[in-house]
């Protein structure tokens, strides 16, 4: 079954998107791959490999974690509800983000706390949680068995997903887990040096992606303006 998700995704004519495009290897708003950047003393195909699930979801932050609709909802539901929700938000400036370890991965992190991006991704989750089907039981019993604190198996139980509320840390996904890799170190720096971007980084819309079937790509389907 169809999942959606509610993302940040950069502007696609910003050098934040054509750079995050460029890292993964991928385009989300089409349908094919791009050439990803080589990077020095590290093999191709193994750059390829420890970007992969970071590459299936596309340059993006999460703001509403992928979900199926809930019984009695499709995707007209969800688009007027966008649209509403959308026309009330103001965009938001983005401080300079900076490349860092989130856990074992490396990830893009604003260089200061922004309340507005954590208020703006507890709205979506609280907004739009009406429209979520529950997990799936086997979908919470793989989500358990990660290493998760008591809080976030509360918060799992109760969003469908753990990093929300105190738990939220907004971050775009550069890599999959380095922990176990001899090109971590490379990795990083390259990461560092392609990123250096002096352009703001700016939230001017939210991004509905979608997982037409499980293990698929996520596609951009449709950006909504927020316009107030």
């Amino acid at each position: 079954m169809m999942r959606y998700a509610l993302y940040f995704s950069p502007d696609p004519a910003s050098a934040w998107w054509q750079a995050g495009c460029h890292w993964l290897g991928r385009d989300p708003s089409t349908a094919g791959d791009m050439a990803q950047l080589r990077i020095a003393d590290v093999n191709p195909k193994v750059f390829h490999h420890l970007s992969r699930d970071a590459r299936r979801y596309g340059f993006h932050a999460t703001l509403k974690a992928p979900f199926r609709l809930a019984e009695g909802y499709d995707l007209a539901h969800l688009d007027r509800s966008l649209q509403a929700f959308c026309h009330q938000q103001k965009s938001i400036t983005v401080a300079p983000p900076q490349v860092e370890w989130l856990g074992p991965f490396l990830a893009l992190r604003p260089s200061a706390d922004g309340g507005e991006l954590h208020h703006l991704a507890m709205q979506c989750v609280r907004d739009f949680d009406h429209l979520r089907a529950p997990l799936k039981p086997e979908e919470l019993a793989r989500r358990q068995q990660q290493q998760l604190s008591a809080r976030q198996l509360r918060l799992l139980q109760h969003w469908g997903y753990p990093y929300t509320e105190e738990e939220y840390r907004f971050h775009m996904t550069l890599t999959d887990a380095l922990d176990n890799t001899d090109a971590a170190a490379a990795i990083h720096q390259a990461a560092e040096q392609h990123f250096a971007i002096a352009e703001p980084l700016q939230i001017k819309d939210i991004a509905l992606f979608a997982e037409h079937q499980p293990g698929a790509d996520f596609a951009l389907i449709r950006r909504y303006p927020l316009s107030a």
